[in-house]
Parts: C-alpha cells; structure tokens; sequence
C-alpha cells in the first residue's frame, strides 16, 4: 500500500513538472491596450518553439527589465499556450530640446517611453538634449513638467520653456509666469499663483502686470 501511494505521489509529480521541460510553448502576448508594442514583440519572439521552463524564465527576466512594462502575468494554457497579459507604462508628459522637431514622452517617474513629432500632452522645451528611450530624464525637468500639468489644470495652459533653473510659462492676460525650479515646492508654488492671479485681475477682467515672478519668498510683479 505504501509503495502504491508512494507511486502514486510520484506520478502526479511527474505530471505537473515534467511538461515544463518537454513542451515547446507558443507565446502570446496581451496588453491593455490590445497587442503587445512591438519593444516587446521583437525581445520575446525567439521564445517560440522553446521549452516551457526555459522560455518563461527568459519571458521573466525580460519583462522586469523592460523600460515600458509596468506589471506582468504569465500563464499556461493547454495544449502549449504561454500566455502574457502586460499592463504597459502610459505617457503623461512631453518634452523636446529648443532645437529640435521630436518630443519625447515621459512618465510619471521621468523614464523616456518614446518619442512624436506632435503631441497634446503637457510638454517644455528644455536647452539640453533628451535622454534617450529607456532613460530617465533630470529631476529639474521632471518638476518642470509637473509645475506645467498643475498650471494646466488651473489656466489651460500646457507648454512651458525651461531656462536654466526657471520655468517660463505664459497664462492667458497675456502674462508670463517665472518658476524656480530648485529649492521649491509644487504644491506652493500652484497655491501662491492662484491667489495672485485671481488678485491682479481688473474689473473688466483684464490683467494688471505682465509678469508674476515666482523665484523670490516674496513674488514679484511686473
């Protein structure tokens, strides 16, 4: 009876190991957004036809280094399905150098996804050169495009110039907003801006100064 058991145990062993070094897998890939990016497509394509152990512990070892996947599942499906669901990073900011044509999209934390010649994303334009795809861009330029997101939301104003440490952004009056981009605070700099701005409309709605200049403890109008 012992012996039975015991072989019995070793069967189903058999049964849920063995597969993973006898199966040749077909990979298929799924995103949120429909098909896998090609990115992605082209690192894991050479997979197919190989052992199921072997193929996911590449498929692994390529998607947690993958610069524009987020989060990652991998299933078996019978007879020979190795099936990937991906959740793939979104863009939600642009930037491009002054003397260039092509933005590069950024996410939250900063990391260059890809680039476009036109884009609706709040962007800057910024002296330096951009990082290339898979690379993260300066803290500087990452609050720059967070201090544009927020004056977004508040003035629909999307586009920004970055200057050395300041953050040039012009607001409907017209007038032109200076940011510093060391040394401070997002969320203050918003709040102090829309307190100001509120406070240097006439009563014909137009605007009183032309400039706001946000670098100093005490801003200074122009």
């Amino acid at each position: 009876m012992k012996k039975i058991t015991l072989y019995l145990i070793l069967f189903i062993l058999l049964l849920i190991f063995l597969p993973r070094f006898l199966i040749n897998v077909k990979i298929e890939c799924s995103s949120q957004l429909g098909d896998c990016p090609s990115d992605v497509v082209s690192q894991i394509n050479y997979l197919n036809g190989k052992k199921m152990f072997f193929a996911k512990r590449k498929l692994k070892e390529i998607l947690q280094n993958s610069y524009i996947v987020s989060e990652f599942s991998i299933q078996f499906k019978l007879p020979n399905i190795l099936g990937i669901d991906l959740l793939i990073k979104k863009p939600i900011y642009a930037m491009k150098n002054k003397d260039a044509n092509v933005y590069a999209l950024i996410d939250s934390n900063g990391s260059v996804l890809a680039t476009t010649d036109k884009t609706n994303l709040p962007s800057v334009i910024i002296e330096e050169g951009i990082p290339e795809i898979g690379n993260k861009i300066t803290e500087k330029s990452l609050f720059a495009l967070e201090l544009v997101d927020g004056v977004g939301n508040m003035y629909q104003t999307r586009a920004g110039i970055v200057e050395k440490d300041t953050l040039l952004v012009d607001l409907p009056g017209p007038v032109r907003v200076l940011f510093p981009l060391v040394e401070a605070k997002k969320d203050v700099l918003l709040g102090s801006l829309r307190l100001i701005y509120s406070n240097i409309q006439g009563e014909d709605g137009k605007v009183l100064y032309s400039q706001i200049d946000m670098r100093y403890k005490n801003p200074v109008l122009r």
